[in-house]
């Protein structure tokens, strides 16, 4: 003990003393009290090394913190900045390990603890980190601290991926299911599982999670939410459906029967450990038929596919995309025959009509290289209809109506829906009556307080009998107005269903990539080569005559272009297209004629105007005419304006425009 407290100096006795106190969980701190009380029994040591009372300073800020990491600690990051600064003459704690289980921030403290020559002191002595013989103990002690750690994390860590391996370990279980002991069954309430298979149902009809959304909105359907913390943690809750909860339930495989372990796994970062999901091949479990499923798995692979396609935020623009909203027909599915990238597409409005054009153009965006290919949608879309519609065969068609005629028997799921709220409401009024009726009619404060629950359970009951009521009505409507006659006949119709404007195009494009696996196209200058694959890996190539240029559909007829031609021997463009007009002609566009446009004819088709034919006769103009007469041409025209010249002169435009004859002098009136 003599050579111990020989290492404490009346310098260190002048400066503060710290007790640091740490306990790694807030259970160790409720339950493991002897711990806590022997770390706060140091400051009676520290009064027996000679620190007085005011100068110990007991640290416990971080009771209830893991000693892995200082990131979290705020009571030892103020004891490194006090010990840095050379405040502190001893630092006190029970064991290095209450300090730090990281080699890094040990070594840290211990090289401060040098420089400014604090001691550490611990249970079993003082330590004098510029002494070697202690700074080699203090290393043993921090590494062996850290050891442990590992260790414990080890041993636990491997106990509980066994269990994970083997499908037994028990994780947050999604909606719908349930733990009976050990093994995950589906939930007993006939309503959470109408829920969740309604849910699944919805998306295979429309196809994508934001659907379902509107699905549920617009019916009124409620979802469960089971409350994860709290004091009501466990409870079932009727929320609205949102596209986090859509999306979390379609991606999870839980519902497909499979146990899965290890989707997000921690990583270092510089910023630390972070959380990060992991591809499924690095997943620590994934067993399939593990439990009853909601779905199977092939489907569950399905939906993956679709939610994947349906991701407009993409990173590969070659991706095949979802059908969306827009006439045309088979994007997402087109590729260029050319350069082998995705097609995209562009849509002109014309006439209030949105017309479709499959334009190629990775290489412009990416590369500024000029568009590779540009085809007209209207005519591809159209020749893809009509080869679809050969296809299906009435033998087709008829399969599926009778596959429909099937599914019109599920349409009692909305009134199931309905119905189980309302046996759920009537129970829970019929609960909240025996309650009120049980109570003590003396306890009036619970008398009140139950009767208010059974009316609140009333008002609900009520509410949910209207909406049922209001769902059989509507039922019997959309039955009354059914007609069962056009199923019957759908097989011989199907072609007028297809192009009917009532079908929207986003279910002509769902019908279409049933069948169609992609279309390549290629465009000649005359003709588009259309190479399509089918489902089921059969091909077909068409060749059709592509649409003419807009500038070609512009022409004008040969017939107005001979007009103009004879009429510009004597008249002007603006006395022309009075003419052109009042024969009944139209322009290439189907528009009246006007000055304009004839001047542009006349450019395009090289034809002479007025001027240019005068000029050809010999006559001159008035810049050449005037310097012949030694007069400026203004001068000329202020003369021919108040009749005083007397030659031969000739309007040409409405711009009073003149040319002139040849002549000499005399043609000017002096007079």
């Amino acid at each position: 003990m003599y050579r111990e407290n020989s290492k404490i100096t009346s310098m260190h006795l002048s400066k503060k003393a710290l007790v640091y106190i740490r306990q790694s969980t807030t259970r160790q701190v409720y339950e493991n009290n002897e711990s806590t009380l022997r770390q706060y029994a140091l400051k009676d040591k520290l009064l027996a090394l000679g620190w007085p009372a005011e100068r110990i300073i007991i640290i416990d800020q971080d009771l209830g913190k893991s000693g892995a990491e200082s990131k979290e600690r705020s009571g030892f990051q103020g004891l490194v900045g006090d010990v840095s600064n050379n405040l502190i003459g001893a630092v006190a704690c029970i064991e290095c390990s209450r300090l730090s289980r990281n080699s890094a921030d040990w070594s840290r403290l211990t090289q401060f603890c040098a420089f400014t020559n604090t001691l550490l002191i611990d249970a079993d002595g003082i330590y004098d980190p510029n002494d070697f013989n202690d700074r080699l103990l203090l290393g043993l002690k921090a590494t062996m601290s850290e050891a442990e750690l590992h260790f414990l994390q080890a041993r636990m860590r491997g106990g509980l991926m066994n269990k994970a391996k083997r499908g037994e370990l028990k994780c947050p279980i999604p909606i719908g299911y349930i733990y009976d002991g050990d093994s995950a069954v589906k939930d007993p309430d006939a309503e959470i599982r109408n829920a969740v298979e309604m849910l699944f149902d919805i998306f295979r009809r429309v196809g994508s999670a934001f659907g379902v959304v509107e699905r549920f909105k617009h019916k009124g359907y409620k979802f469960p939410y089971k409350i994860g913390k709290g004091f009501r943690k466990g409870e079932v809750e009727w929320i609205n459906l949102e596209l986090s909860h859509v999306l979390n339930i379609l991606h999870n495989p839980y519902y497909a029967g499979v146990y899965s372990y290890g989707k997000t796994q921690l990583i270092w970062t510089p910023d630390g450990k972070r959380s990060r999901a992991v591809p499924r091949e690095d997943w620590h479990a994934f067993i399939k038929d593990h439990h009853a499923p909601y779905i199977s798995f092939d489907e569950f692979e399905a939906n993956e596919r679709i939610l994947n396609e349906n991701n407009t935020h993409r990173k590969s623009p070659d991706k095949k995309t979802s059908a969306r909203e827009g006439p045309a027909l088979i994007q997402g599915l087109v590729w260029c025959g050319i350069c082998g990238h995705r097609m995209t597409v562009q849509y002109n409005n014309r006439a209030g009509q949105q017309i479709p054009i499959y334009v190629c153009q990775k290489t412009s965006v990416n590369c500024a290289e000029k568009v590779c290919q540009t085809v007209p949608g209207q005519a591809v879309d159209g020749k893809i209809s009509e080869q679809l519609l050969m296809r299906l065969t009435p033998e087709v068609v008829s399969q599926a109506v009778s596959v429909q005629k099937e599914l019109e028997k599920r349409q009692g799921e909305t009134l199931n829906y309905y119905q189980m709220r309302v046996d759920k409401c009537r129970y829970e009024a019929e609960l909240a009556r025996r309650r009120f009726m049980q109570v003590d009619p003396d306890n009036r404060l619970v008398a009140l307080e139950l009767e208010s629950s059974w009316n609140m359970k009333l008002r609900a009951l009520d509410k949910a009998r209207d909406e049922y009521d209001h769902e059989i009505e509507k039922l019997e409507r959309e039955t009354v107005l059914q007609d069962h006659s056009l199923l019957d006949n759908l097989a011989q119709r199907f072609p007028e269903v297809f192009r009917s404007d009532t079908v929207s195009w986003k279910d002509k494009k769902r019908m279409v990539r049933y069948l169609i696996e992609d279309v390549t196209l290629v465009r000649a200058k005359r003709n588009i080569l259309i190479q399509i694959r089918y489902k089921g890996h059969t091909t077909q190539s068409i060749t059709i005559d592509a649409p003419k240029l807009n500038y070609e559909g512009w022409t004008t007829s040969p017939e107005v272009i001979d007009v103009i031609d004879k009429s510009a021997e004597s008249m002007s463009a603006e006395e022309i297209a009075p003419l052109l007009n009042k024969l009944g002609f139209r322009s290439g566009k189907d528009l009246t004629f006007t000055p304009n446009i004839v001047k542009r004819l006349m450019y395009a088709h090289s034809i002479p105007n007025l001027k240019e034919r005068y000029l050809d006769r010999g006559y001159i103009t008035c810049e050449v005419k005037a310097a012949a007469l030694g007069i400026t041409p203004s001068g000329l025209m202020h003369r021919v304006r108040y009749g005083r010249y007397n030659g031969e002169y000739v309007r040409v435009n409405s711009k009073n425009e003149c040319v002139f004859l040849l002549g000499n002098d005399s043609e000017v009136s002096h007079g």
